[in-house]
C-alpha cells in the first residue's frame, strides 16, 4: 500500500501553521499533545512522549534507567542500537543470546547475564515480533532492571494481549520513513510511570524541576510533525493489515521447503508485517549456500542474505573498544567497571549461528502484487536449487 499523505494530513498541518505555534509546546491543544495522548490510548500506557528519533529515544532510555560508568546495561546481539544507546553514556553492552526460532532474546540468557553491576535490560521486539514480555519483565522485576522495550519494528504487535512498549518501564518507537507509521522521522517513548513523565517533561520545560533529575538531551519533535503523526496513527491499522499479508504470502511461498525454515510465532504473540525472514538451513540438506545466493539474483528476486553476518560485539567499533571514544578504556575496560567481561567469539552461539543464516525481505510500502510475484520468484529459485 502507498501511504496517504492527504486531506486529513493538510488539515492538521493548517491548524499548525494557523496557530503560529510550530514548536513542542504542551497545552491541550497542541499536536504534540494530542498525538501524545492518541499514541499512549492506542498502546495502552497512561504516557507518551514525542522525541524526534528513535535513536534519541533509546538514548533517553538508558539515561533515566540509571546506567552509566561501570553499570551494565543487557543488550541482544543482532540489531546494534541497543548498545549504541547504552555506550552514548559510558555504560558497558552486555549481551544475552537469542532463540533460534523466534530471533528474540532468550530468557534464561538474560538470567545467566545479571551481575550486581546490571542496571537496564533493552529488548529487542525485531521485524514485528515480541519477545517474551512477560517473563523478561519478571526477570527484571526480580532484580531491580530497569526495562527498556525498542518497539521501531512492532506497531500493532502483541504479547499475550498486550501491545509492544507497555511491558518495560519505557518503550522506543520509531517514525522513520520505513517503518509502519511515519512522521518522516520521529520517535515515541511509551511509560506508565508517572515519575518518568514528569521527570521527562520537567528537564525542558522549566516547570518545576531545574536542574532536571536526568541527564537528557532536548530531543523534542515540532508541532508539523506531530501533526503528521497524528493523522497516521489514524491510518496504521489499514497499513498494518497490508503488511501483515504481504507477510503471510511470503511466509507460504517458502512453506513446503524443507531447508528454509520460517520464523517461529508463539501462540501468545501477534505479528505485524514489517520484514519478512526466514533461514538457511540448506547445509543439513546438502545444498550450497553460494549457489542459492546466485540463483535468486539470476531469478531476480529482491532479498537479502545474512544480516550484518555476524553479532553487535564482533564489529570492530565494539570489540576494538578504542573505536567508541578514541580512549583504549572505555567503555569495557573503564576503571570504574571491575570485571573480566570480554567480547569473544562464543559469547551468544545461538546469534553467531542464526545471523548468516538470515533470509529477508522488505514488505513495507510493497504492494501485493508485487509480494506475490516476489514470492513466485521465491518459488522458482528454491526449485532450481533442489534440481542441483
Amino acid at each position: 500500500m502507498t501511504r496517504i499523505f492527504g486531506d486529513l494530513e493538510r488539515k492538521y498541518l493548517d491548524q499548525v501553521l494557523t496557530s503560529g505555534h510550530l514548536s513542542y509546546y504542551h497545552e491541550a491543544d497542541s499536536m504534540t499533545r494530542r498525538f501524545e495522548e492518541a499514541f499512549a490510548e492506542k498502546v495502552g500506557v497512561k504516557y507518551a512522549v514525542v522525541r524526534n528519533t528513535a535513536m534519541t529515544a533509546l538514548g533517553t532510555a538508558v539515561t533515566i534507567s540509571g546506567a552509566g560508568p561501570g553499570f551494565e546495561v543487557i543488550c541482544d546481539p543482532i540489531v546494534h542500537f541497543s548498545a549504541m544507546a547504552t555506550v552514548y553514556f559510558n555504560a558497558v553492552p552486555r549481551f544475552a543470546d537469542i532463540k533460534y526460532g523466534t530471533y528474540l532474546m532468550d530468557p534464561d540468557s538474560v538470567r545467566a547475564n545479571i551481575t550486581d553491576r546490571t542496571k537496564a535490560l533493552i529488548v529487542t521486539n525485531l521485524w514485528g515480533l515480541c519477545a517474551e514480555l512477560d517473563e523478561i519483565r519478571r526477570i527484571c522485576d526480580e532484580h531491580g532492571i530497569f526495562m527498556i522495550e525498542d518497539c521501531a519494528h512492532s506497531m500493532g504487535s502483541y504479547w499475550k494481549g498486550k501491545h509492544s512498549g507497555s511491558y518495560g518501564d519505557v518503550g522506543c518507537f520509531s517514525f522513520q520513513q520505513s517503518k509502519q507509521l511515519t512522521t518522516g522521522d520521529g520517535g515515541m517513548l511509551t511509560m506508565s510511570r508517572s515519575d518518568l513523565h514528569d521527570g521527562l517533561y520537567g528537564g525542558w520545560a522549566f516547570g518545576g524541576e531545574v536542574p532536571t533529575r536526568y541527564m537528557a538531551l532536548n530531543y523534542r519533535m515540532n508541532e508539523m510533525t506531530a501533526a503528521v503523526g497524528l493523522a497516521q496513527l489514524q491510518r496504521v491499522d489499514n497499513y498494518l493489515d497490508e503488511y501483515t499479508e504481504n507477510l503471510r504470502i511470503m511466509n507460504e511461498a517458502v512453506a513446503d521447503c524443507a531447508w528454509l525454515r520460517n520464523r517461529e510465532v508463539p501462540a501468545d504473540a501477534v505479528q505485524t508485517g514489517y520484514i519478512w525472514a526466514c533461514l538457511w538451513e540448506g547445509d543439513q540438506h546438502g545444498l550450497e549456500y553460494e549457489r542459492f545466493k546466485k540463483v535468486v539474483a539470476e531469478v531476480g528476486a529482491p532479498l537479502r542474505f545474512g544480516f550484518t553476518m555476524k553479532p553487535t560485539y564482533a564489529h570492530d567499533f565494539f570489540a576494538e573498544g578504542t573505536k567508541i571514544y578514541g580512549h583504549p578504556d572505555c567503555p569495557i575496560r573503564c576503571p570504574f567497571y571491575e570485571s573480566d567481561y570480554t567480547y569473544q567469539e562464543g559469547l551468544c552461539p545461538v546469534a553467531e549461528d542464526l545471523i548468516w543464516r538470515i533470509v529477508s525481505g522488505g514488505l513495507i510500502e510493497v504492494p501485493t502484487d508485487e509480494v506475490k510475484r516476489r514470492a513466485d520468484l521465491v518459488r522458482k529459485a528454491i526449485e532450481i536449487a533442489e534440481k542441483g
